[in-house]
């Protein structure tokens, strides 16, 4: 039964590190690309970044407590819930990688990709205690994968209500 336990653990790890989309720093000349632009063009540019920003942010609001409530026996829970951390790691790269695009300025994007940076050591301490919290048995890959299910999603929701106003104009 350990031996399961570590075998799915091991799954969801390296679901977790093999994520289909990774976050990226945008670059200040990247985000210059776009606000550089007159006004009107500036604008139409944004548009191109906010449809699957919001699209990812959908997805995972949609989802916000759903996750693997249906499934039976701990084995299938923790892989449902290894999948469901790929999409949201997937969702919040492109959810995140589209916002830093969305910055009005240079300072507004160090600051954000600054906050990214502290969310990141926030959730690997946080994920870290979780691991000492389960440290063995069947359910410890899905406690953990639901807790980095909710870190990811509030992160994303918080960024939404903090940069709002980029998003909707």
């Amino acid at each position: 039964m350990k031996v399961a336990a570590l075998l799915t653990l091991a799954l969801f790890m390296s679901v977790r590190c093999n994520g289909q989309t990774s976050v990226k720093t945008v670059s200040l000349n990247e985000l210059q690309s776009v606000i550089g632009l007159p006004l009107s063009q500036a604008v139409a540019a944004r548009e191109v970044y906010k449809k699957p920003l919001k699209a990812a942010l959908a997805r995972q609001a949609g989802k916000a407590g759903t996750a693997c409530q249906t499934t039976s026996g701990q084995q299938p829970y923790n892989v449902c819930m290894g999948k469901e951390d790929e999409t949201a790691d997937s969702d919040f790269a492109i959810f995140y990688n589209n916002l830093q695009m969305l910055c009005h300025d240079q300072n507004q994007l160090l600051t954000l990709q600054q906050s990214e940076k502290q969310w990141k050591a926030y959730s690997d301490s946080t994920m870290k205690a979780t691991r000492a919290a389960w440290p063995d048995g069947t359910a410890a890959p899905g406690v953990a994968g639901q807790v980095y299910l909710s870190l990811i999603r509030d992160y994303m929701r918080l960024l939404d209500e903090i940069y709002d106003l980029n998003i909707s104009q």
